[in-house]
C-alpha cells in the first residue's frame, strides 16, 4: 500500500490553524487592553522583532558627543522633560502613567537596558518603537540633543546625589537653570 505524502497534510493543518487564529482574532477574542498580560509567545516574538529591527537600523560606532559635565546636564534636562514620566529613574517614585503602560517602559538604569550599543539606544530614542508608547524624538529634537540623551542614559546607573535630587525635584523646574532664574 502506498504511503500518503505528508506535505499536503502538513499544509492543510497549517492552513487550518491559521483559519482558527484568524477567526479568533476577527471575533475579538484576543484581549488587547493595557491591563491584559501578554503571553510569553507574544513577548518573545515582539522582543525578537524589535531587537532585530533596531540593530539593523542603528548607527554604528560610539556616541559622537564627548561626555562632559555640560553634556550630562543637558542630557539630564532632556531625560527629565521627556523620559522620566515613563521610565523613572533611581530614587524617583513611579508615576501613574508609568504604572499604566503595557508593555512597561524599561528601567533604563538596569543592566538589561544598558546592554545595547550607543547606536541602538539612539535608534530607539530617535525613531521610537511602534505600539509600545515609545515616541520618535527625532521629530522634535536634533540628533546632537538625542546623542546627549544617550550619554545621560548611559550615566543613569551612576547618578550623583545632586543628579538624583534634580530628577526628583518639583515639576516645571529645568535642572540646568540657575537657582536665581527659578
Amino acid at each position: 500500500m502506498k504511503r500518503p505524502n505528508a506535505l499536503p497534510v502538513l499544509l492543510g493543518a497549517g492552513v487550518g490553524v491559521l483559519v482558527l487564529v484568524g477567526a479568533a482574532l476577527g471575533a475579538g477574542l484576543y484581549d488587547v487592553s493595557a491591563t491584559a498580560k501578554p503571553s510569553r509567545l507574544e513577548e518573545g516574538f515582539a522582543s525578537f522583532v524589535v531587537d532585530r529591527a533596531v540593530a539593523r537600523r542603528a548607527p554604528k560606532g560610539p556616541n559622537p558627543v564627548s561626555i562632559t559635565p555640560e553634556v550630562l546636564a543637558r542630557g539630564l534636562a532632556e531625560y527629565r522633560g521627556h523620559c522620566l514620566v515613563c521610565h523613572g529613574a533611581p530614587g524617583v517614585r513611579p508615576t501613574g502613567i508609568s504604572k499604566g503602560l503595557n508593555p512597561p517602559a524599561p528601567d533604563l538604569a538596569q543592566p538589561d537596558a544598558q546592554e545595547g550599543t550607543d547606536g541602538e539606544l539612539f535608534q530607539v530614542i530617535s525613531a521610537g518603537v511602534r505600539m509600545t508608547g515609545m515616541p520618535a524624538f527625532s521629530l522634535s529634537e536634533s540628533p546632537e540633543t538625542l546623542w546627549k540623551l544617550v550619554a545621560f542614559v548611559r550615566h543613569l546607573p551612576k547618578l550623583s546625589d545632586e543628579e538624583r535630587a534634580a530628577l526628583a525635584g518639583p515639576p516645571g523646574v529645568r535642572p540646568e537653570e540657575p537657582a536665581a532664574a527659578r
